[in-house]
């Protein structure tokens, strides 16, 4: 028994390119990771994300000639921050309730590289929603790409989800109801987002009326 316990953490980690095609297989699976596979690849969809939310989003304030296009790397840099900050809050939520669950998370890195492991379609969701944002500048397909990139925050969600009641296989062993955990994830994440909307809102309204009061 004790070294049934043990091998998981014996294991070595898998290749980047192969903890990648486990991920797909087996979202929910074992799969030994170094540290970094997880956030590197988030930091990797949110810039492919970014860059194309960025483009379309210039591309639509030039049609429209809206006042937002002489402000729009402002805009746009506070959009990846604010973005980038619900993922990280959203891991951090989901650790809080896996931790009441299961009494124990692996360290940060570790459930980075977990949440990263079961939301790894979105590695392709994002390559779909960058070229449809692209290609929206001339063929109408911003909507595609729009979805697309709904879809992808609604599958982090879910994934994150997820980890809060289901344990790492062989590894963990369960102390309290699960119901409870997600519970707790649900009730942290509805605060939080709240509170960033209100920002994001107000810092919205500040920068939409900076021109106005310039002229």
């Amino acid at each position: 028994m004790k070294d049934e316990v043990q091998s998981p953490q014996e294991e070595a980690p898998n290749t980047y390119w192969r903890w990648l095609v486990e991920s797909w297989r087996y979202p929910l699976g074992h799969n030994p990771a170094e540290k970094w596979y997880g956030v590197v690849t988030l930091l990797g969809e949110d810039i492919v994300l970014f860059i194309g939310l960025a483009v379309a989003g210039n591309y639509i304030a030039n049609l429209f000639d809206m006042p937002l296009v002489h402000h729009g790397s402002g805009a746009t840099f506070w959009a990846i921050v604010i973005l980038f900050v619900v993922q990280i809050i959203t891991i951090l939520c989901s650790m809080v309730g896996h931790l009441f669950v299961f009494g124990n998370t692996g360290g940060f890195w570790q459930y980075v590289n977990k949440v990263a492991q079961v939301t790894n379609w979105n590695f392709w969701i994002v390559i779909c929603a960058f070229f449809f944002l692209i290609l929206s500048l001339s063929s109408g397909l911003l909507g595609f790409g729009e979805g697309l990139v709904w879809i992808f925050y609604a599958l982090f969600a879910l994934g994150s989800f997820l980890l809060v009641v289901c344990p790492d296989p062989g590894t963990e062993k369960m102390i309290h109801d699960p119901f409870w955990g997600a519970v707790i994830y649900l009730v942290m994440v509805a605060v939080v987002y709240a509170i960033i909307w209100g920002i994001a809102l107000s810092l919205s309204l500040i920068h939409i009326s900076e021109p106005t009061r310039l002229d």
